[in-house]
């Protein structure tokens, strides 16, 4: 089916794919830092298939009011998986710059048989393989009860071991058993934002709205609660890598970094536990905005450190382009 875009699809497309044509060129100035930026930006873009997947496979588990309210969203998000695999081709084409592994020795027997193209390459292909797998059976039906749980499985396996590969790698010298779990919870977080947006945007206000609040509040205080753990754990340990890895990012701007993503994830638990917040239409998209620039300036806390302001540059416009793509496909879909 042929779908036509208007005047104004057409110029966000087009901002869309300047944009990210940009990122990649800032590749000319560094190739190591425009690569991470993109890197996290392909991140954060693949939340979105992640958490629609997520919240599909968890419909079928737990019914209730929520589900008429977001299964058309999260099937519109479940359909991006396509365009989330397709952000890695530079990724994948870009690993000598990106990770320090790929030029240098390894630090063990272990990371020399995890850490290496071929090993990426693979455990990121699965990744997709199985979100493909995963949207067949749970975009547009209702699947069993045991493939919902096996999605899920694969979903939390998959976060958890594309997430080292992906951001732990970043600094081969640095590793944290939780780091997954934190991964995962900030990327369901992050997609969860999105798709409660785009759902009171573009959909008639719901009557039991609070309820899609009080699971935003859910999300949040999950993350808040895998954010601190590892961090409680690292210090309290005193392990030295650990250390010093929460220490580069306690320097320079990523300090403002680390308090505005504190903010921006503590102030709206704090809003929606107003009911006066987490019921009402125009509060709750606000709150929900501020969540979404937290998670985004985190993706950016894992990833860019010490990797200059071109990642920076390089990171911004790659969210600007897939953000106006994105924008794109939801108002098709919802027109088609």
């Amino acid at each position: 089916m042929r779908i036509e875009l208007s005047g104004r699809d057409r110029e966000r497309s087009a901002v869309g794919v300047l944009a990210l044509v940009a990122s990649l060129a800032c590749a000319f100035l560094s190739a190591r830092g425009a690569l991470t930026g993109w890197l996290a930006a392909a991140v954060a873009f693949q939340s979105l298939p992640l958490t629609g997947l997520f919240l599909l496979a968890m419909m079928r588990l737990i019914r209730g009011e929520w589900e008429p309210m977001l299964r058309p969203v999260c099937e519109a998000a479940a359909r991006l998986w396509p365009f989330a695999a397709a952000s890695f081709v530079p990724v994948l084409l870009g690993l000598e710059a990106i990770y320090d592994w790929e030029r240098e020795a390894p630090l063990s027997a272990f990371q020399g048989a995890w850490l290496g193209y071929v090993q990426y390459g693979v455990r990121t292909t699965i990744r997709f393989i199985a979100f493909a797998l995963i949207a067949r059976y749970q975009v547009g039906r209702q699947a069993s009860q045991a493939a919902s749980v096996a999605a899920l499985i694969l979903l939390l396996m998959g976060t958890s071991l594309t997430s080292v590969d992906w951001l732990m790698s970043l600094d081969p010298r640095f590793h944290s058993s939780g780091f997954g779990l934190q991964m995962l919870s900030i990327e369901i977080a992050a997609g969860f934002t999105v798709l409660l947006i785009v759902r009171l945007l573009t959909a008639p206000e719901p009557q039991e709205l609070g309820l899609l609040g009080g699971l935003l509040l859910t999300l949040l205080l999950l993350w808040a609660y895998f954010q601190f753990m590892p961090y409680l754990i690292l210090w309290s340990g005193n392990l030295p890598e650990g250390v010093k890895w929460y220490a580069v990012r306690s320097h320079g701007g990523w300090t403002a970094a680390t308090v505005a993503l504190g903010a921006c994830g503590l102030g709206p638990i704090l809003a929606l536990l107003l009911p006066q917040v987490r019921k009402r239409r125009v509060p709750l998209i606000t709150v929900s905005l501020i969540a979404l620039a937290g998670k985004l300036i985190e993706f950016a806390w894992f990833a860019l450190p010490e990797r200059g302001a071109v990642a920076v540059f390089a990171y911004v416009l790659a969210l600007l382009g897939f953000t106006c793509l994105t924008g794109v496909w939801f108002a098709r879909v919802r027109q088609a």
